[in-house]
């Protein structure tokens, strides 16, 4: 991995933690316009740096955005803290283990 391969992966990290930032700002009790603000600039900072937003995670923000102009506050959060699960996920994958192989394993008797 070159340094400008780093640097671009670490664009598309810190894009996924504003988004995550904004979608936990926006659970708090701030106004519907300005929770609508924040999760619009970090979607736009997602596009802007070509980060790739799980396709869940989108659909989430964008449904709350819609109950977020409706007034509707519950709906929203519920939304959001589904995509801030997501966003977890995405930013702390799993790590799975190699499959052992042949004497990686010994036995003691």
């Amino acid at each position: 991995m070159t340094i400008d391969d780093m640097s671009l992966q670490q664009l598309h990290v810190t894009a996924l933690e504003k988004l995550d930032n904004a979608v936990c700002t926006a659970l708090t009790n701030i106004e519907a316009d300005e929770a609508r603000k924040y999760l619009s600039e970090a979607l736009a900072d997602c596009a802007a740096t070509d980060t790739a937003v799980p396709a869940q995670v989108l659909a989430c923000v964008e449904a709350a955005d819609e109950h977020f102009s409706y007034s509707e506050r519950m709906e929203a959060r519920t939304l959001l803290t589904v995509a801030h699960r997501l966003l977890a996920r995405v930013r702390r994958p799993m790590v799975v283990p190699s499959p052992s192989q042949p004497g990686d394993v010994t036995l003691r008797a």
